[in-house]
């Protein structure tokens, strides 16, 4: 099969308390996520090829945060909400009103999950690491799978997941901002190093989205800071 035809998956736990877990292997494009599992790839699909678009995105080569290589070849992106859980859902409509105050992308939400970019969910994110990785979680907070075309850089389709479970007995600013990370990561934005002041470093979240955070993503849609 043409390396053209083929459409990667990173599936990225991004947030975690306890024990975080180191991955092998790098995800294939940008940088590794401390929290990262397996890669697979999902083989030919037309419909998804068509969403990603035929021409070569620019990905800057320097950002004030790291990237993951890749984003949305649109600006324009539509979300879906596909959890029930009222808390989850507050959380998840406050990090798209953060991400769209940065004024690099415009989010907006759909009622068509088949024609959406983003997928807005709930799922139990507590079972134990895969083998293929070192050490374990105790629990997560959130992830965010994502497919996009290794020859375009360009993202087809983000997934990002919060853990009720997880996140019942914490604030409603906490569960914005986890939210915000996840969705951060839906937009191409790796974990920052934990020193730093942004809303993706990979644990203990102390903020909302940033200075930082907001360069890094108008950058990597071409516009200026």
């Amino acid at each position: 099969m043409k390396r053209l035809l083929l459409l990667f998956s990173i599936a990225i736990v991004s947030l975690g308390m306890g024990i975080p877990v180191h991955a092998d292997q790098p995800s294939p494009i940008g940088q590794p996520s401390a929290f990262s599992a397996d890669t697979q790839s999902t083989g030919d699909n037309s419909a998804q090829t068509l969403r990603a678009g035929e021409r070569t995105l620019r990905i800057p080569s320097s950002t004030p945060l790291p990237i993951e290589g890749y984003r949305w070849p649109t600006r324009k992106l539509k979300i879906y909400m596909k959890t029930q859980d009222k808390a989850l859902q507050i959380a998840f409509r406050n990090a798209v009103k953060a991400w769209n105050k940065t004024g690099a992308v415009h989010i907006s939400w759909c009622q068509d999950e088949e024609q959406a970019d983003i997928i807005a969910q709930d799922g139990s994110l507590t079972a134990s690491a895969p083998t293929a990785t070192v050490g374990y979680v105790s629990s997560q907070l959130g992830s965010t799978s994502t497919e996009y075309n290794p020859d375009t850089h360009a993202m087809i389709r983000a997934r990002s997941t919060l853990d009720a479970g997880q996140l019942d007995y914490t604030s409603r600013t906490f569960r914005t901002e986890v939210a915000e990370h996840e969705l951060g990561h839906a937009l191409g934005l790796a974990h920052a190093p934990e020193y730093v002041h942004s809303v993706m470093i990979p644990r203990n979240i102390k903020t909302g989205i940033t200075k930082n955070d907001r360069a890094t993503v108008r950058i990597l849609y071409g516009l200026p800071q």
